[in-house]
């Protein structure tokens, strides 16, 4: 990133194929709370990816790329990237590429986690907190959703990884249950995002992400203050408790030296792609979209209201 301060299922068990019934004597109803639980949780992920109990260690299968960040901001051309540098980013898939196996996820827990675990918030206001609460019966979900995704992969060892924007509503989560995956989030200029016409994210949960003080503001002001809110509580945990497994990029460095952002993504996930074919292939994936700046063509007062609105996370992602 240039500037800134800061370094995007089935619904049914695996086990019972009942809805929300997982792993029965190892969960509670409710919420997963305890340290013990979460640990079995997140060991029953880990043998189901992997066929095995393992001592120690990450493998392949658990160290999936995961591609997140608010709508429209250049998810797409990343997950076309991972595919040429040869990762399994799913077979069932909608026009954008983003996993439907993991959207079916998407729609069924962002609010209630969000809810419940409050994270968003937290994250915004600087909290050191690294766990969050979670309803016990989206873990078993997350599974289903997860080996979904991976049936196409004929080879459990390969890497593989999903695209799915809205996980970064999930981040902690995931990351609790995958600690090992390698995360790419993008972001786009917020002031670019106040005047999308794809506010889907805002419109879904922006009541679980914005204050209720900030309920009732013009659009562009409630969908900058959403992107401010949720990119800077994620690039905040992600700096401090994901470290290396995390890379942050901004969507106009994409735009504006396609190559170079591609080999930063291939050397971060370690994948033996000679350079100059990732170069080649990244100026051909990579189409800066007429509406990059389109903030620009908005009156300067306008503009200077919104800014006002992101001015922290517009700071933070090096945009002012």
């Amino acid at each position: 990133m240039t500037g800134g301060n800061l370094g995007q299922g089935s619904g049914r068990s695996a086990r019972t194929g009942t809805r929300g019934e997982i792993w029965p004597g190892i969960l509670p109803k409710g919420l997963v709370l305890e340290p013990a639980r979460r640990r079995a949780a997140r060991a029953e992920l880990r043998r189901r990816l992997t066929g095995r109990w393992l001592p120690g260690g990450a493998a392949q299968a658990e160290s999936p790329l995961v591609i997140l960040g608010t709508g429209g901001s250049g998810t797409r051309a990343v997950a076309s990237l991972a595919r040429e540098a040869g990762y399994y980013m799913g077979s069932n898939l909608n026009p954008a590429g983003d996993s439907l196996d993991l959207g079916r996820l998407m729609r069924r827990w962002p609010n209630r986690y969000l809810r419940v675990s409050n994270w968003v918030d937290e994250m915004w206001r600087g909290s050191d907190r690294r766990r969050f609460p979670f309803p016990r019966a989206m873990a078993g979900d997350f599974q289903a959703a997860i080996e979904e995704h991976r049936r196409g992969l004929e080879d459990p060892a390969a890497p593989w990884g999903w695209k799915a924007p809205r996980t970064i509503l999930l981040l902690p989560f995931v990351h609790e249950m995958l600690p090992s995956a390698r995360i790419v989030h993008l972001v786009r200029d917020g002031r670019d995002m106040a005047y999308s016409r794809n506010q889907n994210q805002l419109r879904q949960h922006g009541r679980k992400v914005l204050p209720p003080s900030e309920k009732r503001i013009p659009r562009a002001h409630a969908s900058i203050m959403f992107w401010a809110r949720l990119n800077l509580a994620a690039a905040r945990y992600g700096e401090r408790f994901i470290g290396a497994n995390r890379l942050l990029l901004r969507y106009e460095d994409l735009c504006a030296d396609p190559g170079a952002a591609a080999v930063r993504l291939v050397e971060f996930l370690e994948c033996p792609v000679p350079e100059d074919r990732i170069r080649s292939a990244a100026i051909e994936i990579v189409r800066p979209p007429d509406s990059l700046g389109r903030w620009k063509e908005r009156e300067p007062g306008r503009i200077k209201a919104i800014e006002r609105r992101g001015e922290a996370a517009l700071r933070a992602f090096g945009y002012l």
